[in-house]
């Protein structure tokens, strides 16, 4: 729908719908996992296309919908896909105002800004009720480490997409398909960025002789979002937007950009592949019959002359096709020496078979573009001779196309990194799991692996795992405490440490409690999840904190806890009676104690702070303070009291307010959209005179 809106026929827009469908990329975000990337890539036609249909038709119905889509597209959670969207969308809004001032019309480059804002600040509103949460807890994450608040320079550019790694849109393997066979400049890579040589083609093609002022804007799109893809690699550019665009220091991978490249190629192949099917003898307009001998049968044959020039076009470039790809085979194999040392080079695992491997896929790729691309342009030189219909001819390069990047598609979808078995050992009960779940006390585990979050399918509390925005207190608290004695295993709740050999029989304080693949052993005296104290470290500064909690022996229950805050400090006298904890409820979102302590004191709960928690104690509001770097501490009275926390963000409840309004709004618009549409349709039609 969006290619025919640019003008491309039904026909030539089913390739821009089969190639952005087809993407290698998309495909490959979804194989692997990364779900919300491709369900949020998955609205940017439909977001452009009701933004245009606003900003050039003035449909209040098509900028309600376009609220409406930009609120589900931030739904989708992939928030460095919509910055990215949004971002293609306001140079399209900047590139149709400036066309409609230099044209003189200045409403409707009003409406193509106003129209952006208005749609955009709905969207937002309506998803506020997961964003300003997510806002916040951005702030706490280790995304805001780095420079200026955000992912530090280097690990935001890890990812970046090195000029020399554009063969890969010709030659799909030429730095190796994905896994040990790549040999790019990135870290690793599952996938080709390859968008299909036969719609690349077609949009080269579109680029320069699609009609109508639109295709520059596809133009522009590509070329600045290829440019941002090169991170690093063009290091002028990404540190301007880096230091100056806000949140996007907060984003890493600039080689996922590239889905706006992928998104204009799609758009201007159906251009290009609308220019390609025309009648190349067609008057641009229905001509009158001029008077005089023979000019019928002139015209006609100049007509069949055209198509045969234009079909004979086709036919030399489709005889190029076919030739360049024999001769990136032939140069291939004169480089290979070369392209084996450069890629045995770039990786260490990289074998002399491995390089191989990924040359011969390379050979392969290289002979089938240009195969490929010679059979569609030999479909479009028999179209341009008049041996097949512009239906014909459409739907036979979009099966090309199809063949093409489904070929990449089904390794993508079997890439080979477990089978299904393998896939389902992950939820399968094991030993250590089966005994770890009849424990009933609050525990945490420390796995075998820092990357395994398996253990949460099970409701198991475990000290490591993988999340990609982890909190900032806890990664600085395991980059500088760690888990280095007991000491430490104890202080943070782990009851039982799993290994996959045996401690020495004269290890103290471990007991083997299960004997298998993965041994399970007990640690004796770990702390409880929540505890008194009534003593505490005072210390000024973070740093200071982190130094007393690796190096202090005597922190737990009991004992002394880390005191931040400043003077002035508490001090307690020493408790006349042993003090009593008692969960009364636990969950993600909340907790209850009955507490009982003859002095007062500290109640300590070996959770992670955050400063939107908040605590009562028999009803009364009390503060939450942050102990021992990252817990939970609140100071109680003497006596038996009941302790409750909550956690409910403030950012939430405006969130949802302010969710609700917009949604409101953004439904009136719909509403008063209907209305005026009905109200242009029932008009009575004007006299025949003035038609």
């Amino acid at each position: 729908a969006l290619a025919r809106a640019f003008g491309a026929g039904p026909d030539a827009a089913l390739i821009g719908a089969a190639t952005f469908a087809l993407t290698p990329n998309l495909v490959a975000v979804g194989a692997f996992g990364h779900g919300s990337q491709i369900m949020t890539a998955a609205w940017l036609p439909v977001l452009f296309l009701l933004y245009d249909r606003f900003a050039r038709r003035g449909s209040l119905l098509a900028l309600a919908g376009f609220a409406f889509a930009a609120a589900l597209q931030l739904l989708r959670g992939h928030v460095q896909i919509v910055f990215y969207s949004w971002l293609a969308l306001g140079l399209y809004a900047l590139y149709l105002a400036i066309q409609a001032i230099r044209a003189r019309r200045g409403v409707e480059a009003g409406r193509a800004l106003g129209g952006l804002a208005v749609g955009i600040a709905l969207g937002f509103g309506m998803s506020a009720f997961l964003y300003l949460p997510v806002h916040e807890y951005a702030k706490l994450s280790i995304r805001s480490a780095g420079q200026g608040s955000g992912a530090g320079f280097e690990y935001a550019t890890s990812w970046s997409f090195h000029p020399a790694e554009m063969l890969t849109f010709l030659i799909p393997s030429m730095f190796g398909f994905g896994g040990r066979t790549y040999w790019g400049t990135m870290p690793f890579t599952d996938y080709p960025n390859y968008m299909g040589i036969v719609p690349l083609a077609l949009a080269v093609y579109g680029a320069a002789r699609a009609r109508g002022v639109m295709r520059g804007f596809w133009i522009t799109l590509a070329a600045v979002a290829l440019l941002i893809s090169f991170g690093k690699h063009f290091a002028p550019l990404y540190q301007l937007l880096y230091e100056r665009v806000p949140y996007f220091n907060k984003f890493r991978v600039p080689v996922m950009i590239l889905v706006l490249v992928q998104f204009a190629v799609a758009v201007l192949a159906a251009l290009g592949l609308n220019a390609a099917l025309r009648d190349p003898g067609a008057p641009a307009a229905p001509a009158r019959p001029a008077p005089g001998k023979g000019r019928g049968t002139a015209a006609a044959k100049r007509k069949g002359s055209d198509a045969a020039d234009f079909g004979a076009r086709w036919m030399r470039w489709a005889i190029f096709a076919g030739a360049g790809g024999v001769g990136a085979v032939v140069l291939l194999q004169l480089l290979a020496s070369s392209i084996l040392a450069a890629a045995s080079k770039a990786r260490d695992y990289m074998t002399p078979d491995l390089a191989r491997q990924a040359l011969d896929v390379a050979t392969l790729d290289a002979l089938k573009s240009g195969i490929l691309l010679a059979a569609a342009f030999f479909v479009l030189a028999l179209h341009g001779r008049g041996r097949l219909s512009r239906t014909a001819a459409a739907l036979l390069v979009v099966g090309i196309t199809a063949i093409d990047l489904w070929g990449i598609d089904r390794k993508i979808m079997d890439p080979q990194i477990g089978s299904a078995n393998e896939y389902a050992q992950n939820f399968t009960e094991t030993p250590e799991i089966a005994f770890l779940k009849k424990d009933s006390t609050e525990f945490r585990v420390l796995p075998l692996r820092w990357d395994d979050t398996r253990f949460s399918a099970f409701g198991i509390a475990s000290i490591m795992g993988y999340h990609p925005a982890k909190p900032r207190l806890y990664q600085a608290f395991m980059d500088t405490v760690g888990i280095p004695n007991l000491r430490i295993v104890r202080l943070l709740n782990i009851k039982y440490v799993l290994t996959d050999g045996y401690y020495p029989d004269t290890t103290a304080d471990l007991t083997l409690r299960l004997d298998g693949p993965v041994k399970v052993y007990e640690v004796k005296g770990t702390s409880p999840r929540a505890y008194m104290v009534h003593r505490v470290f005072p210390v000024k500064g973070e740093s200071a904190a982190l130094a007393m909690v690796r190096t202090a022996p005597v922190l737990g229950p009991g004992q002394y806890a880390v005191w931040q805050d400043p003077p002035p400090y508490p001090k307690w006298p020493e408790p006349a009676a042993p003090d009593s904890v008692i969960r009364l409820r636990y969950d993600m979102n909340g907790s209850d104690y009955m507490v009982s302590a003859s002095t007062p004191g500290l109640f300590v709960q070996v959770d992670q702070w955050d400063p939107d928690w908040t605590a009562t104690i028999d009803g009364t509001p009390v503060k939450v303070r942050r102990v021992n770097y990252l817990m939970r501490g609140i100071e109680v009275p003497a006596g038996v009291h009941r302790i409750r926390l909550r956690y409910l963000p403030a950012s939430l409840q405006a969130g949802i307010r302010i969710s609700l309004a917009s949604a409101a709004a953004a439904i009136l618009l719909a509403i008063g959209g209907v209305f005026l549409r009905r109200r242009r349709g029932s008009a009575p039609a004007p006299p025949a005179e003035a038609a």
